[in-house]
């Protein structure tokens, strides 16, 4: 089993970023979970399909892109995902050039977690149309895939049509996509990608979740989830009876800020599971 550390509501403060990267990696985590968030109005009619809330424009809320480039830059083994980066709100030409970049950079150890987005009052601040977010997800996955693997690429879709586009340099090893989402045609895009990153589903919730993705990935599809519970053996192993790979971990919780010293006797604390 993968042991991910979540790093979402957080600062932007290089040392403390780095830290955490250094220490996450000397404790064994595979790697770190990085959420996605740019800018939300005040009133919003969005709510976060599990929590049911909004989100306060005011907590944190991390820039993935840069933050995983800063801890990669002080680590070697560590790996990277984001959970999830927006596609809803954002172009796949810009997203392709980025993900290429920290591919690269991070030599492999960055995968690109996305999902259309639940929070439409951003997508539309942002100045894309939240009706669309879905169909766009799609082609941004084909005209990313195709920018990667070939010199020039041409596409025509609903949404994005070009001919003879080049993104170079391509990346040398091409990023693992996973979709976010628990609804069915999110698992369906998950199964048709490297796998599904999952939100704190109980037990219950997970089971027929994973086996229509089983069923439609003929078992390939990868599966991240973030912890529902405390880890124990018994939690473990539901887990990794379902055939997930790795949990991400929240060793403190809220969106207040923490201290450095106490979020990394938390990550110590957490990591004492596996190091016993």
């Amino acid at each position: 089993m993968e042991f991910w550390l979540a790093w979402f509501h957080e600062s932007n403060k290089g040392a403390q970023v780095r830290a955490i990267a250094t220490e996450a990696e000397r404790l064994g985590y595979s790697g770190v979970a990085l959420s996605d968030h740019v800018a939300l109005p005040l009133e919003q009619v969005s709510r976060h399909p599990v929590r049911g809330i909004p989100y306060d424009p005011r907590t944190p809320n991390i820039e993935p892109m840069t933050t995983a480039a800063t801890m990669a830059a002080v680590t070697s083994q560590l790996k990277f995902m984001t959970y999830a980066y927006v596609m809803g709100m954002r172009d796949p030409f810009t997203v392709a050039k980025q993900a290429a970049a920290l591919a690269d950079l991070s030599d492999n150890r960055f995968a690109l977690g996305i999902t259309p987005g639940w929070n439409t009052d951003e997508i539309s601040l942002l100045g894309h149309n939240p009706a669309t977010r879905g169909k766009r997800l799609l082609e941004s996955i084909e005209v990313m895939q195709g920018l990667w693997h070939n010199e020039l690429f041409s596409y025509q879709g609903e949404h994005y049509h070009f001919r003879d586009v080049g993104l170079a340099p391509r990346p040398a090893q091409a990023p693992a996509i996973y979709i976010g989402g628990n609804s069915p045609i999110a698992i369906r895009r998950a199964a048709a990608n490297a796998g599904w990153i999952g939100m704190n589903h109980s037990i219950a919730e997970l089971e027929p979740l994973l086996a229509s993705l089983d069923a439609q990935s003929g078992g390939r599809a990868e599966k991240y989830v973030i912890a529902a519970e405390p880890l124990s053996d018994r939690y473990l192993g539901q887990l990794q009876a379902l055939g997930v790979k790795g949990v991400v971990l929240m060793p403190w919780a809220g969106s207040a800020p923490v201290a450095l010293e106490q979020q990394i006797t938390a990550m110590q604390k957490a990591a004492a599971f596996w190091r016993a």
